[in-house]
């Protein structure tokens, strides 16, 4: 019934319980300011923006993305 399909591990699909597939970190832009301010302001708006990272993963069979906080090397 769940025939090629994960035994429920931590690297499964939240969705249908497929493998996911690691696809590499990611930076992501968080904070700033967005719409008017920037065109008013210009590159100055973006002195409250910061980079989080993220590991991304992606399911094989529903094309479903996750997104994870990376693990700190040697953990």
């Amino acid at each position: 019934m769940n025939e090629g399909r994960s035994t429920g591990g931590t690297d499964d699909c939240l969705r249908c319980g497929g493998a996911l597939s690691a696809m590499g970190i990611e930076q992501f832009r968080t904070g700033g300011t967005s719409g008017g301010w920037k065109l008013l302001f210009g590159e100055m708006a973006e002195l409250g923006e910061e980079m989080i990272s993220f590991a991304v993963f992606a399911c094989r069979d529903c094309g479903r993305v996750e997104l994870r906080v990376p693990r700190a090397i040697g953990s």
